[in-house]
Order: C-alpha cells, then structure tokens, then sequence
C-alpha cells in the first residue's frame, strides 16, 4: 500500500493499557472500560519505551482507555505540555450486538461455522477485513462494522495525521489492538499480526514521500 505524501514523519503508535473488559475477556470495541491497575502500569512501561522520544504532536481515539494511556506517556516522557488530539477515526472496530460479550465464545459463534476454531485460527488464513464481515454477517442486527467501512474509517485516520503532521515531526498516537493490526496489515501484508497484541505494546512506522514503512511491530 501507498500513501501520497508530500512530507516525511515518524509515527509511535501504542495500544492501550488493560482495561477491565480486557481482564474479564470481553469485547471491547466502542465499548469503554477504565484501566486496571495493570493497564496503568501498561502505560507506564509504554512511557519507557519512548523515554528519549521528543514528539512534535501527540493523538488518541476518543475512548477513554486510549486517552489515559496518552496522559501517562506524554507525562512520564516530559511531553505533558502537549495537548491530545482526539480523533475518532482511530478508535477500535465496532462489535455491534457482540459488545461487551464473551470473547472466546463470540468468536465460536462466528467462525466455527465457517470450519475455524476461533479468531486466531480464522487469522491464519484470513484478513482482519474478511473478520470484520464474518462479524458483520453474524450479527443480528447487522450493525457491526463490515470491512469497507472499517478499512475507510481507518484509512481516514491515517489521512488526518498525514494533514496534520509536519515534514520531520515525530508523533504519538494511541489507538487499539484491532486497528493497529489492521493498519499494519495494510501497510506490509508481510508482516504475520494474526496473534494478539499486548497492552502497551509499541509500533513504530515512517511515512517518507509515497511510502509507508513499518520500522517496529509489537515492541
């Protein structure tokens, strides 16, 4: 994939700490929790992985797990000075009826009809995309995002750094495991991101001119 820029910047791109719907194994999309005390911590040896980090701007989605998470870096790192730019485009997929549900069962009910043991094995032969509609099409309610609008959602997120980035900067940005490995994926189908990512977990990526590289992933 390429992304059209007319400018270079460097993207540290963090999950969220553990949230207590991540401790009870619950889906966790639009669906909010506090951090545990864990997911503080989380945020916390994030914040020691970019110690030496100067960042020119600093985002989040507007969940909150997301933008606590961005408050500990940004103060462990004196870059507190910095506000948080909230951006809804980044924030996770949306489950629909499956919100707040079981993890390990919801994702039975979706893949074993399709002949896959749950998600990680359904991910071994498949795009995050192609889980999204499996989703989509075992709701009820047909409300849980599809891949296309997913995909657009997370491709408008990456537009809006890229507009608000200037050449040479180094960004913070805060997001979720879903939409971090989704974008990974788009930008080196390489790279194997079927397995979970872990809270905190640090992702580095340049975006210099025409091109979008993945320097780290699940540091």
């Amino acid at each position: 994939m390429e992304v059209v820029l007319i400018k270079k910047f460097t993207v540290y791109l963090i999950r969220h700490g553990e949230t207590y719907l991540n401790k009870f194994d619950r889906m966790q999309g639009w669906a909010d929790a506090p951090l545990t005390d864990k997911g503080i911590q989380d945020a916390h040896q994030a914040a020691q992985k970019v110690l030496n980090v100067h960042f020119d701007q600093a985002f989040s989605s507007d969940l909150s797990r997301a933008v606590n998470t961005a408050h500990i870096i940004l103060k462990d790192t004196h870059n507190d000075s910095l506000q948080i730019t909230q951006l809804k485009n980044i924030r996770e997929a949306f489950f629909g009826y499956f919100e707040g549900a079981n993890g390990p069962e919801t994702w039975d009910t979706i893949c074993r009809p399709l002949g896959y043991s749950g998600i990680d094995d359904f991910l071994s032969e498949h795009t995050f995309y192609e889980a999204r509609d499996a989703m989509h099409a075992a709701d009820p309610f047909k409300v849980a995002e599809d891949a296309q609008t997913f995909k657009k959602r997370i491709l408008a997120g990456v537009d809006q750094l890229a507009e608000q980035a200037h050449d040479g900067e180094t960004l913070l940005v805060v997001s979720h495991m879903d939409a971090i490995r989704s974008l990974i994926q788009l930008l080196n189908p390489q790279i194997d991101v079927h397995l979970p990512i872990k809270n905190g977990s640090l992702n580095i990526l340049n975006f210099t001119d025409n091109h979008a590289e993945v320097v780290a992933y699940d540091r």
